[in-house]
């Protein structure tokens, strides 16, 4: 993928904390604003530097997704706070890594690895595994 001007390399901001969402379900053009919506209203309500999508519960991802996460991400980083993803799925990975995402994001193979973001600070987890509006 050629250096694209849209595309930044991941930034890394200190952290207050760390709020987990953990998502799951089907992540296409029928889903992917619910979880854009759904990953910006969380981000507004836990008052954390750095919101990490758990992503081991997706079962299909396509380029709806990918449109989705990198508008969260653009987002958090205009306010100076930041995004990671945790555990992909073979099918979310394959998508970040053909895509080359992870030149854009920070991508943890494991949750508790993206817990470095905190040093030390409060890390949150979501509640419950929240399916995406409109997923089975």
């Amino acid at each position: 993928m050629a250096k694209d001007g849209r595309f930044s390399s991941p930034e890394r901001f200190r952290c207050t904390g760390v709020t987990v969402v953990p998502v799951h379900g089907e992540i296409d053009l029928a889903t992917a604003d619910a979880l854009r919506d759904h990953l910006l209203s969380t981000a507004r309500a836990c008052g954390h530097d750095c919101l990490v999508v758990d992503l081991s519960g997706i079962g299909f991802f396509d380029a709806s997704g990918v449109r989705a996460l990198i508008a969260v991400h653009h987002e958090l980083t205009r306010q100076g706070r930041h995004l990671a993803l945790a555990e992909p799925t073979t099918v979310t990975a394959r998508v970040l890594q053909t895509l080359e995402l992870e030149r854009v994001f920070e991508v943890y193979p494991v949750v508790e690895m993206a817990h470095s973001h905190a040093d030390g600070r409060p890390v949150h987890h979501v509640p419950g595994g929240r399916t995406v509006p409109g997923t089975h």
